[in-house]
């Protein structure tokens, strides 16, 4: 029984290792990318996965509209979304922020 464990053990190893560092990373980076992807929002600042940059105009559940130029807008798939601009929801923050001092 003992020489069984024992030469299982590598393999043991290796499949802990594997999981620590490839699959709950991936998971993890997939939930993180879910929650933006929900998050989304009418007047968002984005970068599609093809590195169109626009602004949402409007948000549906499957679908985006992208206005990238005057009078130009792409429906696009929300996951073709690949990021959100930060610097957008930082100026946003300090917009708020200062509303909220003035009043």
């Amino acid at each position: 029984m003992p020489q069984q464990l024992v030469s299982l053990l590598p393999m043991i190893v290796f499949f802990a290792i594997f999981y620590l560092f490839l699959i709950r990373p991936q998971q993890k980076q997939r939930k993180e990318r879910q929650q933006m992807l929900d998050a989304l929002k009418k007047g968002d600042k984005v970068v599609t996965i093809g590195g169109i940059h626009g602004t949402l105009v409007d948000v549906k559940e499957h679908q985006v509209r992208l206005k990238v130029a005057n009078n130009v807008e792409l429906r696009l798939n929300r996951d073709a979304v690949g990021y959100v601009h930060k610097e957008a929801k930082v100026k946003e923050s300090k917009k708020e922020n200062s509303d909220t001092a003035d009043s």
